[in-house]
Formats: C-alpha cells, structure tokens, sequence
C-alpha cells in the first residue's frame, strides 16, 4: 500500500467509503470486498457508496448504496490486527490422486491519515504433481477508497 495505515479501530474504520474508483470504470470497493461472497459481485455502475460497520472484533457489515437507498449488504468476518482487519476466506486445499493444490484468498482493510479507506487483497494459487511444482499464480491488488462521511445514508 502506498499510505501509511494508523491504527486500527471500529470508530475509524466505521463510515461511509466512494464505491466507483474514477480512473477505473471496471472495479469498485463493493466488488472488491465480494473477493470472499462472489455471488454478491454488481455491475460497478450500480452503487455510488459503501458504508462499512465495524460490528464486533470478527465482523465487518458492508452496505452498498445507491443514492442513498440500500441496494445489498454482506457480512464480512476476520480478525483484526494492530492496524488491519484481515478476512480470510475463501481459502481452499485439496488432494486428488497424485495432484494437490491449494487457493488462498485474504483482503486487509484499514486507514490512513485522512482516514480514507485502504486495501489490500491477494489470491494465490499453487498445483503440485507428486511433490513438484507444476504451476503457482498470484495477483496483489491494492486500493485507497475516499471516506464520504461517519454515518450510513438516510
């Protein structure tokens, strides 16, 4: 991430987030965070605000909005650290026959300065052949999403 996060608290973390990314029409913080609920995923034009709810120390409840009216909302769990909430999940690990492989899925959410909103999620992947490696795939991505305000819409 390129800014420095602080430290991590539910008061912070708590607010109302941008969910369109100006220079990218294709992504958006809701889709992100759906990294771990995939059958949640929108159209990145629906929804212009995410607000996100520190509820307790695993949980994270996430609202997309429209205008002000609530189109969709998912829990997120996880655990949080000194200044990231980290979510887990997703991760898989299988054996067939002489092939193994393994899928992780983690995204870290905390704060920076202006307390904007910052990500960080990566996916890895890893298929073994007996006790080689046949392939191993990773993408990182990181974001900083505007904070709009404290409270979720009316």
């Amino acid at each position: 991430m390129t800014s420095q996060p602080v430290v991590l608290t539910k008061t912070l973390l708590t607010g109302l987030y941008e969910n369109n990314i100006p220079d990218d029409p294709e992504n958006s913080l809701w889709n992100d965070l759906c990294l771990h609920h995939s059958k949640k995923v929108h159209d990145p034009s629906e929804g212009n605000q995410v607000f996100l709810e520190y509820t307790d120390e695993k949980e994270i409840k996430v609202e997309l909005y429209q205008n002000n009216q609530l189109l969709d909302s998912m829990i997120l769990s996880g655990k949080p650290t000194d200044n990231y909430f980290v979510i887990r999940k997703g991760s898989h690990f299988f054996t067939l026959i002489l092939i193994t492989s393994t899928v992780s899925k983690k995204t870290i959410l905390g704060n920076d300065a202006n307390a904007d909103l910052l990500l960080a999620q990566g996916i890895s992947s890893n298929t073994m052949f007996l006790e080689s490696d046949v392939g191993d795939e990773g993408e990182t991505i990181t974001a900083t999403y505007m904070r709009l305000g404290d409270t979720r819409p009316n």
